[in-house]
Formats: structure tokens, C-alpha cells, sequence
């Protein structure tokens, strides 16, 4: 996400929801894109299979906007859910955890560095011409794919 963030500035980057996964896995991801330069998302089933769909639009947009990390919006989301008298999908704490279908957006997992030293950094390519540009997005497709 960074690397595809730094590459044109005039380029806005951002995020597909995706399927399913927990209430924590939406706000986390949303956060930690954001962390790293993406600057839209796109949350079409994971809104759509809410519980409440407004409530969990206000924690996203909460989120989006640093006014609430992802697990307070996940409390948040659960007490907007037990005002309205509407039961959760899944328990609280089971609702905080992180399962596998959430991604990374810094080049690490959760498990631990990616293809890249987590450490490196990348490439400004600010700076690059558009022939180094295109020669590092090679050099990178032959790391990916050999």
C-alpha cells in the first residue's frame, strides 16, 4: 500500500472490504490501510451483512476520521447494537479478534515480514524517472513471480 500510495501522488489508492470476517477484522483493516496512504474504501458485503448498517458506517467513519482505533470501535459498534435492542452476530470478545481473511497493508503480515524486509524502505519514486519506475516494477514482478 505505501509503495502504491508513494508512486503518483495525483493517484488515489484505497481498499476493497472484502468478504467475511469479524467486526475488528473491518475497522482494523480500514485503520491500517489508512496508516499506510490509502484514501478510500470500498466496504460493500461487510456493511451489507452488518447487524446495523448505519451504526457500523459511524465506527467506520469514526475510524477514517482518528477519532476511534479499531477496538474501540468495535465496543462502540456493540454498544450502538445493544441500544438499539439488535444481538450481535458474534460475542464481543469473539468479535475483536483478528481472523485470517485480514491483510496487511505495510508489506507485513501478522505473522511476520512479507516479500520484503519490513524495515527497508521503499522506493521514493518522487524522484524516479519514468524509465526507473518501469524497471522497478520489473525487477519487482521477477521477485514475485521469478
Amino acid at each position: 500500500m505505501e509503495t502504491l500510495a508513494r508512486y503518483d501522488s495525483s493517484l488515489i489508492v484505497g481498499i476493497l472490504g472484502g468478504g467475511a470476517g469479524t467486526t475488528f477484522d473491518a475497522f482494523h483493516m480500514l485503520w491500517e490501510a489508512k496508516k499506510h496512504g490509502a484514501r478510500v474504501a470500498l466496504y460493500g458485503r461487510k456493511i451489507n451483512n452488518a447487524e446495523h448498517q448505519l451504526s457500523f458506517i459511524q465506527c467506520l467513519r469514526a475510524v477514517a476520521d482518528d477519532q476511534l482505533e479499531p477496538v474501540e470501535a468495535v465496543k462502540a459498534y456493540h454498544g450502538a447494537l445493544q441500544t438499539l435492542g439488535i444481538r450481535p452476530q458474534r460475542e464481543l470478545a469473539d468479535d475483536l479478534q483478528r481472523t485470517d481473511t485480514a491483510m496487511s497493508y505495510s508489506g507485513v503480515s501478522s505473522k511476520g515480514p512479507a516479500h520484503r524486509n519490513a524495515s527497508a524502505p521503499g522506493p521514493d519514486f518522487a524522484k524516479m524517472s519514468p524509465a526507473e519506475k518501469v524497471q522497478w516494477n520489473l525487477d519487482r514482478w521477477k521477485r514475485i513471480i521469478g
